[in-house]
């Protein structure tokens, strides 16, 4: 890979559910013990496979553009391999009767999994692989198998087309961060001089991520510990060491610190996007955050006007703060605060 040219990367999962996602926000079938029930099964089944079955399969492909990559990653459930004969296994829990799924179940799943095949396939010199879908019922344990076989000309076109669709997107992503890059170079430290202790932390920070490690700092008040901990994290993430930076506080009034830090190196040309979150049940336009199309206009085809959503107010906006995100909201008509989760995933910071 040219070392000139940018690289942006995306994983099987979110590329697929942003091209293609649509429909309702609906949380009837969520939660966090569900969830982990679902990756115990998940282990469960590919215990059970024989010899010839591989768990948890990386599967990369870069795609090449003018002046940037795109990079495609993810790890396949399964991989099969039958003296050469390929196939593709997604595992997928659901709470759903069985006899009820069958092959138009769900399109994204197939989606996601193509995705893979077309990966392994042209890993693998491969002229056709098999896509499997097993189906787990949470409480009964019972599964399905569906299976469909592919070409390699049928994959490519699929894969293909769904990068093509994508491509406005990493565009948009490349763009911001060469300029975003431009000015963390250029940015020097927001105040006159630092306080007592100040550089010594900044560099501890810097450090830390350069060299991928954990820092734990107990530090007086009054040292400054909010701009000394951001500063470097944004230069680092100007060189590459890191894509995002996540300020998790316990009180509101300590947010707003970090967003006057922000402020002071915005004031000396710094280009970088933030996004505050919210909680849930603060943020919610309802009277009770129950997320289900029945009870919530903004969750009714939520995911039928988000991506313009997401587009809109990453092109005109670089502080994204509660009230622009309700304002966005209100305006496309998305649930507040799927849409503000949605904005933390993009690698445009």
């Amino acid at each position: 890979m040219c070392e000139c040219k940018k690289e942006i990367k995306i994983s099987v999962r979110n590329l697929v559910e942003f091209v293609l996602r649509n429909g309702d926000i609906d949380s009837s079938f969520t939660g966090s013990s569900r969830a982990a029930e679902g990756t115990r099964l998940h282990k469960k089944i590919q215990k059970a496979q024989g010899n010839e079955y591989s768990s948890e399969v990386f599967l990369k492909t870069t795609v090449e553009f003018d002046d940037f990559f795109l990079t495609v990653e993810g790890r396949a459930d399964g991989v099969i391999n039958e003296d050469g004969c390929f196939t593709i296994d997604e595992i997928k829990t659901t709470t759903a009767p069985l006899e009820l799924i069958d092959e138009f179940y769900n399109s994204l799943h197939w989606a996601q999994a193509k995705c893979y095949a077309y990966i392994l396939a042209a890993n693998e010199n491969l002229d056709k692989i098999k896509v499997r879908l097993t189906y787990c019922h949470l409480e009964t344990e019972e599964t399905k198998y569906l299976v469909n076989e592919f070409d390699m000309a049928q994959l490519s076109r699929f894969f293909n087309e769904l990068v093509e669709e994508y491509y406005v997107w990493a565009r948009l992503a490349f763009d911001w961060q060469v300029k975003r890059d431009c000015s963390i170079k250029a940015l020097e430290f927001p105040f006159e001089k630092y306080r007592k202790g100040q550089r010594k932390l900044a560099v501890a920070v810097y450090k830390t991520i350069t060299e991928g490690k954990k820092l734990y700092v107990k530090a007086p008040t009054g040292i400054g510990k909010t701009i000394s901990t951001l500063f470097p994290a944004v230069k680092a993430m100007g060189e590459g060491h890191t894509s995002k930076i996540f300020y998790l506080t316990a009180k509101t009034v300590t947010g707003g610190v970090a967003k006057e830090a922000f402020a002071k190196m915005r004031e000396k040309g710094l280009l970088f996007k933030t996004v505050s979150l919210t909680a849930k049940e603060k943020i919610c336009f309802m009277e009770k955050a129950v997320c289900k199309p029945e009870k919530c206009e903004y969750a009714k085809g939520h995911f039928d006007r988000v991506n313009e959503a997401i587009m809109d107010i990453l092109t005109n906006e670089n502080e994204i703060k509660r009230e622009v995100i309700e304002q966005y909201a209100m305006t496309h008509k998305v649930c507040p605060f799927e849409f503000a989760l949605d904005l933390t995933l993009w690698p445009m910071q």
